[in-house]
């Protein structure tokens, strides 16, 4: 059946994640790590994974759909019900709160932190789903932090139909291998009755941004890049 042929497809996926974690961990890193709003910040880029990509931004689509979720009336009666998914004021170990006094092996124990507010809602990972770390660091701060299991979206979210529920679960999935892509989450029958194919435009080459490749690439010139973009 489908569940079966789910997780037979993630056990492979981990058994290559694995193969490749300590190729993963020793690279050298070319993308920022400190990178996406924090209320939309997903595990991997917590966990500062040095290998990332498109995966981050299906786990922001799912913060951002979980907010229009929350639009719908009888999810919240008034627009002082509606609050982001995972907010959080703090971000250990990129932006740690610096106020916290309380240590648990060593880490911060602040319940604001990102990681602690997103367990809050999809449960404590399997070890299958942590997998994809690979920093030492953060494989001991996720040990750290207290089992609890996740919430039901259709208690939080009553007036959203299953297949919103069922879109939104998948793209809040903790490991990024695992998270539905941008063609699956395109092609996923909540969005069958608004979809239109002509409209959409496939780059046919990977987009590539020239400027990202100047020596001297300051703020001015950054800003002066934005603007003539613009405009």
């Amino acid at each position: 059946d489908k569940k079966s042929t789910e997780d037979l497809k993630k056990k492979e996926i981990t058994v290559q994640i694995k193969k490749t974690k300590e190729l993963r961990r020793s690279m050298k890193r070319h993308l920022t790590g400190h990178v996406v709003t924090r209320w939309y910040r997903c595990p991997e880029l917590i966990l500062l994974e040095k290998d990332y990509g498109p995966a981050v931004d299906m786990w922001s689509v799912g913060c951002i759909f979980a907010e229009l979720l929350s639009m719908i009336k009888e999810n919240a009666a008034t627009y002082t019900d509606r609050h982001p998914l995972f907010p959080g004021n703090s971000c250990f170990p990129l932006s740690p709160d610096n106020k916290v006094s309380v240590k648990n092996r060593g880490f911060s124990a602040s319940h604001s932190d990102p990681l602690n507010v997103i367990l809050d809602v999809i449960g404590t990972p399997t070890e299958e789903d942590y997998s994809f770390a690979t920093d030492t660091k953060a494989i001991e701060y996720q040990k750290t932090l207290l089992p609890r299991k996740n919430i039901n979206f259709k208690t939080r979210y009553p007036g959203a139909p299953d297949n919103a529920l069922d879109l939104l679960n998948r793209l809040l999935v903790f490991n990024p291998f695992f998270r539905i892509t941008v063609e699956e989450c395109l092609n996923h029958n909540f969005l069958v009755a608004v979809r239109d194919k002509t409209l959409e435009t496939r780059a046919p080459t990977p987009v590539v941004l020239s400027f990202e490749k100047e020596a001297d690439l300051t703020e001015k010139r950054l800003r002066d890049l934005f603007l003539e973009e613009i405009n």
